[in-house]
């Protein structure tokens, strides 16, 4: 009988089972036999680019919801993020690990246990590192490549938190560059060592990062989209129904009331319109739907990725001050200009599906090309 195809997993132990198992497969089988194939053997680790909306703390209660009372675009099978459409893309066809959380910041790269900071229930349920899993014999030994993802939250964490100043009139005298480009120096530091763990454990993987796309319109704060069947006392009872009414808390704890119609946000420290409203920045136009932001705010968030997009720039020559050889076997995808329509936008942060399934579909074109996988 031929192997189940495994979109992703989500442990270090059955990561290894399924990496076994295929190699078993391709050592032992002849290659016309159904599900023999050499697959990448890839880890994904970073932030809710990788894991928007949650999705490594949902696939279950996602599934569940999705088939009881209709939630969709929240579980194992919707796509709601780059990961989504990365892993599940049969032309490309790897096995992946993933470890990404929404939420977590750079320094989650390096943490050689998890942190169990900033990301969405990471005291509760840490999250794996790309440290841990690379303690891992046969995933050391076999992996083809490692795909990082970080750096946003810290960025506009250091925008809130001393990076923006009271509004001057321009927004190129409002804001305090010095600690913009310091955070983005600790960004790539940490990137610099999750290198050095790829060169000490894997040297063979090739480590694929990225920037973040320029947001182009909306201010709504980092939403979460979902679509429900129905609503209501419908959704209530259907949860008593099928004895699912213990998702609530779960749901609660990542900002998903259930009890409540219209607005699903997370709480949290991401929404950088709130401190730019605090400090007298133009206020974004009004609009039902909380859409188009002003010309200065735009701006700004512009610079705030480009200091990041530059900083990583340097990411070479920081690692041949480190080691002493040129740095190889990395690549970096550089996607400011991809989804430029507010189509493919969910919040100021984050894509929705339409926008995620564009970077995801460059993301597969370029691992292809990487790792040599037919079209």
């Amino acid at each position: 009988m031929p192997a189940t195809d495994v979109d992703y997993c989500r442990s270090i132990e059955d990561f290894e089972k399924e990496i076994i198992k295929n190699r078993w497969r391709v050592d032992h089988l002849p290659d016309w036999y159904p599900g023999v194939k050499d697959k990448p053997i890839m880890l994904s680790d970073g932030d809710s680019w990788f894991d928007f909306p949650v999705k490594s703390l949902t696939d279950v209660a996602g599934v569940l919801l999705r088939y009881t009372v209709g939630l969709q675009n929240f579980g194992m099978d919707s796509k709601t993020n780059v990961m989504d459409y990365v892993a599940r893309d049969e032309t490309f066809d790897g096995i992946f690990l993933r470890m990404e959380r929404s939420g977590d910041h750079a320094q989650e790269l390096a943490a050689q246990q998890p942190d169990q900071l900033n990301g969405v229930w990471e005291d509760k349920f840490p999250s794996q590192t790309l440290y841990t899993a690379l303690q891992n014999d046969t995933i050391s030994s076999q992996v083809d490549g490692i795909l990082l993802s970080a750096g946003g939250n810290d960025m506009v964490c250091a925008a809130r938190h001393g990076g923006l100043l009271q509004y001057t009139g321009d927004w190129r005298t409002s804001f305090n560059d010095d600690v913009l480009q310091q955070a983005a120096q600790e960004v790539v530091s940490y990137y610099l060592q999750a290198l050095l763990y790829r060169d000490q454990f894997a040297p063979q993987a090739v480590v694929v990062c990225h920037s973040y796309a320029y947001p182009v319109q909306v201010y709504r704060g980092t939403t979460v989209e979902f679509e429900f069947t129905e609503i209501g006392g419908v959704l209530q009872a259907m949860l008593n129904f099928t004895r699912l009414e213990w998702l609530k808390t779960p749901l609660a704890a990542i900002g998903v009331n259930v009890d409540e119609l219209g607005d699903y946000q997370f709480s949290g420290d991401a929404n950088l319109h709130e401190t730019l409203d605090r400090l007298g920045w133009p206020a974004n136009p009004a609009h039902p739907q909380r859409e188009g932001v002003d010309p200065e705010r735009a701006q700004f968030i512009r610079h705030l990725l480009d200091v990041l997009y530059h900083q990583m720039q340097r990411l070479p020559e920081r690692y041949a001050a480190e080691t002493g050889k040129a740095l190889s076997g990395y690549e970096y995808i550089d996607i400011r200009h991809f989804v430029q329509e507010p189509k493919y936008w969910s919040d100021f942060i984050h894509l929705n599906s339409a926008g995620y399934q564009v970077v995801g579909d460059n993301f597969i074109h370029q691992l292809k090309r990487i790792f040599q996988t037919p079209a």
